[in-house]
C-alpha cells in the first residue's frame, strides 16, 4: 500500500501528458497565423503546407488556440491544392490538438479517423507510414482514458509496423509510452523499454526523445532509490544531461521536471535540505506554466519534506494547497496524502480532534484506493495474461502461417514437376506422332518418286528404243532407197523433161527427211550426252536454235546417267515452251554445277505470263514432275519483260 502511494506521488504521472504527446517541444514563440502562413508561402502563392503542420505541431502546448487556428488552415490549403496526403496529414495535428491540448477524445477520434479513411485510399507507402503512426495516436488516448490493455494492443501493433518500415523515431515514442503503462506494475520491464527509448534517441540525434525518455527512466530508477535498487550517481549523470538538452532548446516542461526529479531524489535520500529549494523552483515554474498537475504533486513533495525537516508551519500551508489543487483535479490519491499529511502537522500541534477528522478522511481514501488499487492490479494481471494469451496465439499462427507457406511451397514445386513431366509427355507423344506423319509422309513421297523415277525410267529406254530403231531400221530403208535411186537416173534417159525435175525433188525431200529422222532420233536420245555429257550436249542442242544461248559454269565431273537425261530434258522442254509460246528473241540457257550441288536456269525475253491466269501445260507439268523427282526446287519468274525458270537440286538431299 505504501509504495502504491510512493508511485502516485513521485511517478510519472505529472509529465504523462508530455509523453504520449508526439514529440511537441517548445521551441517556437507565438506568432500570428498569418504571419506564419506568409513565412510558409512562395513567390507563386503556393502555401508550404508541411512548413504549417510541423510549426502547428511545435505549437500544441505552447500555445494550442494558435496550433488549432493553423491546423484549420492546413486543412484549408491542402484542399486547395488538392494534397490529399497533406489533407490527411492536416487532420491528424487536428486530432493531435484535441487530444493532447483539449483532452477531447471524441473529436480526436473523429479527426484521426478522417486521417486514416484518406490514407487507406491512397495506399502509398508514405499513407501508410502516416497510417501506422496513428496506430500510436490511438494508444495515446487509450492510455489516457485509463484502458492499458487497449493502448498495450494499440502499441504493439504499432511496433509491429515501425519495425517493418525501419521508423526508429515513431518506435522511440512508443516505447517511451509502453515505459509509462508498465511503471509500477512491472518496472523491469519498464526500465528496458525507456532505456530503449532513449538509446533509439541517441542514435537518431532526437533531443527531444532523448530528454522524454530520460524523464521516463530516472522516473522508474528513482522509486528503485529507497529499496537501493538503482545507482543515484546514474540518475543525476541522467538529469543533468536531460537539464542541459532542456535549457539548450528551450523544452520548459522537461526543465520543470528536472528540478523535481531532482527534488524526489534528495527526498528518497533523506536530504530533505537539498529537496526543498530544489522542489520550490519546480512550483514557481509549474505556477508559470499553469501545469495544476505538476504543481499539486510538487506541493505535496515539498510539504513532505518540510515535515521531514521540522518545518511544520510550511509543511501545514503546502499541504492545504496540495489538498485544494487535488480536489479540484479529482485526484484522489494525492488527496489522500493531502489529508494525511495535515493530520499529522495538527497533531504535532497538539490539535487532536481535527488531527482526527484529517486522519479519518484519509483512512477512508486510503480504503478506497486500495480497492481501487486491486482492481487495476487485477485488470493489469489480466492484461498480462490477455497479452501473453495474445502472443502465444500469434507465435502458434506464425507457425502455422510458415507450415502454410511451406506446404504450398511443396505443393507448388510437385505441381510444377507434373505439369513439366505432362509436358514431357505431351510434347513427346506429339513429336511422336509428327515423326509418324512424316515418316508416313516420306514414304509415301519415296512411294511417288519410285512411281515418276520408274516412269521416267520407262520413257528413257523406250525413247532410247525408239532412237534406235528409227536410226537402225528406218534409217537404213531410206538410204538404201536413196542409193539405188541414181541408178534409175542413169539407166531412165528416156525420161522427159518433168519427169526428170519431178524425180529431182523427190531425191532432195528423201534427203531432208533422211536429215529430219536422224534429228529426231538424237533428241530422243542423244548421242553425245550418253559419251560426252551434259555440256556437250547441250551445246550441239543451242547451236542448232540460232536465238539460243548456252553457259556452263563450274566442275564438269560427270553425273550419274539418270540424272543428267533429267535435266537435258527439263532444258530441251523449257526451251521449245519459249519457242513456242513466248514469242522470244533469245533465249538464255545456263548451267552452274557445284561439288554439292546443280542449278539451271532458261531465261527468254518474251511477254511471259500471268502465274494465277494462266494453267500450266503438259510441258511444263513434265517438268515440275521429273524435277520432284529428284527432290529439287523449281521457281518461276515471269513478267511482261519475259520469264525466267530457275531449277536447283541439292545433292545432299538425296543421299
Amino acid at each position: 500500500m505504501k509504495r502504491y502511494l510512493y508511485k502516485k506521488t513521485y511517478g510519472l504521472w505529472p509529465f504523462l501528458s508530455l509523453l504520449i504527446a508526439l514529440s511537441i517541444p517548445y521551441h517556437l514563440r507565438a506568432q500570428s497565423v498569418d504571419s506564419l502562413i506568409l513565412k510558409y508561402t512562395d513567390k507563386s502563392g503556393k502555401v508550404n503546407i508541411d512548413s504549417l503542420i510541423r510549426s502547428s505541431k511545435t505549437a500544441i502546448f505552447s500555445d494550442p488556440d494558435q496550433a488549432f487556428n493553423m491546423a484549420k488552415q492546413a486543412v484549408y490549403f491542402s484542399k486547395k491544392q488538392r494534397d490529399p496526403l497533406l489533407l490527411g496529414n492536416s487532420y491528424r495535428l487536428l486530432g493531435a490538438y484535441y487530444n493532447d491540448a483539449r483532452h477531447h477524445f471524441d473529436s480526436a477520434y473523429y479527426y484521426y479517423g478522417l486521417a486514416d479513411s484518406i490514407y487507406h485510399v491512397l495506399n502509398t507507402k508514405e499513407a501508410v507510414d502516416e497510417s501506422s503512426i496513428l496506430r500510436l495516436n490511438y494508444g495515446a488516448i487509450k492510455q489516457k482514458q485509463g484502458d492499458d490493455l487497449g493502448a498495450v494492443e494499440e502499441y504493439t501493433e504499432a511496433l509491429r509496423l515501425f519495425d517493418r518500415m525501419g521508423n526508429e523515431e515513431s518506435r522511440s515514442k512508443t516505447l517511451n509510452n509502453l515505459a509509462v503503462i508498465l511503471y509500477g506494475e512491472d518496472n523491469k520491464r519498464a526500465e528496458m523499454y525507456a532505456r530503449e527509448c532513449v538509446e533509439i534517441a541517441r542514435k537518431n540525434k532526437d533531443e527531444f526523445m532523448i530528454a522524454t525518455g530520460i524523464l521516463s527512466l530516472v522516473s522508474i530508477l528513482v522509486d528503485h532509490v529507497r529499496t537501493d535498487q538503482a545507482d543515484p550517481e546514474e540518475i543525476t549523470t541522467l538529469l543533468n544531461e536531460m537539464q542541459q538538452i532542456a535549457e539548450t532548446n528551450n523544452y520548459k516542461h522537461h526543465l520543470l521536471l528536472y528540478y523535481y526529479n531532482y527534488g524526489v531524489l534528495h527526498t528518497y535520500r533523506g536530504e530533505f535540505k537539498q529537496a526543498i529549494p530544489l522542489v520550490k523552483t519546480a512550483i514557481d515554474l509549474a505556477r508559470q506554466a499553469g501545469n495544476e498537475w505538476v504543481l499539486m504533486q510538487s506541493t505535496n513533495v515539498v510539504a513532505e519534506a518540510y515535515y521531514a525537516n521540522g518545518q511544520f508551519n510550511e509543511a501545514h500551508k503546502a499541504a492545504e494547497e496540495s489538498l485544494a489543487l487535488a480536489k479540484k483535479l479529482q485526484a484522489r490519491s494525492y488527496e489522500e496524502l493531502g489529508w494525511s499529511l495535515l493530520a499529522r502537522t495538527n497533531a504535532h500541534q497538539t490539535k487532536y480532534q481535527i488531527a482526527y477528522h484529517y486522519l479519518d478522511s484519509a483512512y477512508w481514501l486510503r480504503d478506497t484506493l486500495f480497492n481501487e488499487n486491486n482492481q487495476q492490479h487485477l485488470a493489469y494481471l489480466e492484461m498480462e495474461y490477455q497479452t501473453e494469451k495474445k502472443e502465444l496465439k500469434i507465435a502458434a499462427l506464425e507457425k502455422q502461417r510458415r507450415l502454410y507457406i511451406w506446404l504450398g511451397f511443396a505443393g507448388a514445386v510437385i505441381l510444377l514437376v507434373a505439369l513439366a513431366f505432362a509436358y514431357i509427355r505431351y510434347r513427346l507423344a506429339v513429336n511422336k506422332r509428327k515423326l509418324a506423319e512424316e515418316e508416313a509422309q516420306r514414304l509415301e513421297q519415296e512411294k511417288q518418286l519410285v512411281a515418276v523415277q520408274a516412269t521416267l525410267d520407262g520413257e528413257t529406254a523406250e525413247r532410247t528404243r525408239l532412237a534406235k530403231d528409227l536410226h537402225d531400221g528406218l534409217g537404213s530403208m531410206l538410204s538404201l532407197v536413196k542409193f539405188n535411186l541414181p541408178q534409175v537416173t542413169g539407166e531412165a534417159a528416156v525420161l522427159e523433161t518433168v519427169d526428170v525435175t519431178r524425180f529431182q525433188k523427190a531425191i532432195g525431200m528423201l534427203d531432208d527427211s533422211i536429215q529430219e529422222l536422224r534429228r529426231v532420233a538424237h533428241h530422243m536420245m542423244p548421242e553425245s550426252l550418253l559419251r560426252y555429257g551434259l555440256k556437250a550436249s547441250l551445246t550441239d542442242f543451242c547451236s542448232a536454235i540460232p536465238i539460243a544461248d548456252f553457259h556452263y559454269f563450274g566442275d564438269e565431273t560427270r553425273l550419274s546417267e539418270k540424272m543428267e537425261i533429267m535435266i537435258y530434258r527439263c532444258i530441251h522442254e523449257l526451251v521449245n515452251n519459249a519457242l513456242k509460246h513466248a514469242q522470244a528473241k533469245h533465249i538464255n540457257v545456263q548451267l552452274v554445277q557445284e561439288e554439292d550441288r546443280i542449278s539451271f536456269t532458261v531465261q527468254d525475253d518474251g511477254i511471259g505470263f500471268d502465274q494465277e491466269q494462266v494453267t500450266e501445260g503438259m510441258g511444263l507439268q513434265n517438268v515440275r514432275q521429273r524435277v520432284d523427282a529428284f527432290q529439287g526446287k523449281i521457281n518461276i519468274y515471269s513478267s511482261e519483260q519475259g520469264t525466267e525458270i530457275h531449277v536447283e537440286i541439292d545433292f545432299k538431299k538425296r543421299r
